[in-house]
């Protein structure tokens, strides 16, 4: 096997599996290698995400929903999301779409190899996997490493469990997806669920908590059974498959650091994540698209996408309220859900709103939380490590 290519994808999950789709389907004539401890087959996760676009996996698409719904426990609202679709992609499906196409690539090399180290060389990289040195002029790196258990820091994290369940009666409505549901304990944190149903007896059910520690395994069961049970009224179900997943939600920098102009980090460790949401999917396709472009037309790469900075701005005041005090979340999300028609909430949040329009939005929430956020955080007043709501592994 040759140990020199144009371009090393070290990770071939979403954002990996993604680069290489996108320089192979825009004629890149490099010599690629992709490089994973595993080739990934099993559904391991769910992307969602709402487009007013086609995209190249619409196929695929296991359900989509023109409308949306809120709860809380003021009340429900439900609403068309017209022009948007809230999209729903098993991840088998794309690991087995992206393996067809690639197959037919001749300058794609596949190896399943335990990656041990990425280096920056003189004229490129150098990844080492399974003993074997590789080395390439561009390095892209989806790699990431979670801690076991999350420190006591200042890091805030989506973490979430799921339940792909089957009902014994019609329990669902599959014209209308729950995005958030906040009928359940907060504990301090942010935490809801959401139901994304597929048929009147079938629905994916997760259930989500915004904060800087994991919960005990079982405290993410008793939540989906109590959730299912006292507030959706469902008596009996069976469960055919279960998922878990981390998100960090910080402001990532995606530019290399200023010693490995090679080695590039791609989506959730290389900025690719909304991260007052915790919403990649869509972005990884733009990041590692316009990826693709830049080496088909042999500019530099760089995968940082351009964002109006203001939306930074909220990002960071949200992601400091939800950290330190997150019991908010919930009162917070529900004026925003309550208050703003959900196409403008949608349109916000993929920063494609006008300032004008961000005005109105910004009006619905309540103004406490984020002047004391702009106060703690950009104005030199520290927060005291004590407002960080403790552990509660509930």
């Amino acid at each position: 096997m040759k140990q020199h290519f144009d371009c090393i994808i070290a990770g071939g999950g979403c954002a990996g599996l993604s680069l290489a789709y996108y320089l192979v389907e825009q004629g890149y004539l490099g010599d690629v290698l992709i490089l994973d401890r595993e080739q990934k087959s099993n559904n391991d996760r769910t992307w969602c995400w709402w487009s007013k676009s086609p995209t190249p996996f619409d196929s695929l698409f296991m359900h989509r929903w023109q409308h949306l719904k809120f709860a809380d426990h003021s009340k429900q609202r439900a609403q068309s999301i017209d022009p948007y679709r809230y999209c729903l992609l098993r991840s088998a499906d794309f690991y087995h779409f992206i393996q067809q196409r690639l197959a037919l690539a001749p300058n794609v090399t596949w190896l399943q190899s335990e990656i041990e180290s990425i280096e920056d060389a003189e004229t490129g990289a150098i990844v080492r996997a399974g003993g074997t040195s590789f080395s390439a002029e561009w390095v892209f790196s989806s790699i990431q490493k979670l801690p076991v258990q999350f420190a006591t820091d200042d890091k805030l994290y989506q973490h979430f469990a799921g339940w792909w369940i089957e009902t014994a009666e019609d329990c669902f409505d599959p014209s209308c997806a729950t995005i958030m549901d906040f009928r359940v304990p907060q504990y301090g944190n942010t935490r809801f669920c959401y139901v994304l149903p597929t048929s009147a007896r079938r629905a994916l059910v997760e259930f989500t908590v915004f904060s800087t520690e994991l919960l005990a395994k079982k405290a993410y069961d008793a939540a989906l059974e109590e959730y299912l049970q006292n507030t959706l009224k469902i008596k009996r179900w069976v469960i055919h498959e279960q998922e878990f997943g981390v998100i960090p939600m910080q402001i990532m920098e995606s530019k290399p650091r200023e010693k490995q102009a090679h080695v590039f980090q791609i989506g959730t460790v290389g900025g690719a994540v909304k991260p007052s949401t915790g919403y990649a999917f869509a972005r990884i396709q733009e990041q590692t698209k316009q990826l693709a472009q830049q080496l088909v037309e042999q500019k530099l790469p760089n995968p940082q996408l351009k964002r109006p900075k203001r939306f930074e701005f909220y990002d960071q005041l949200l992601l400091h309220i939800l950290t330190y005090r997150g019991g908010l979340g919930a009162s917070i999300f529900g004026r925003l859900f309550q208050q703003i028609d959900f196409p403008q909430i949608l349109k916000f949040l993929d920063e494609d709103t006008q300032l004008s329009e961000e005005l109105g939005i910004l009006a619905s929430l309540p103004p406490g939380p984020f002047l004391q956020a702009v106060w703690e955080s950009h104005l030199g007043m520290h927060t005291s490590a004590s407002l960080r709501p403790k552990s509660v592994f509930q």
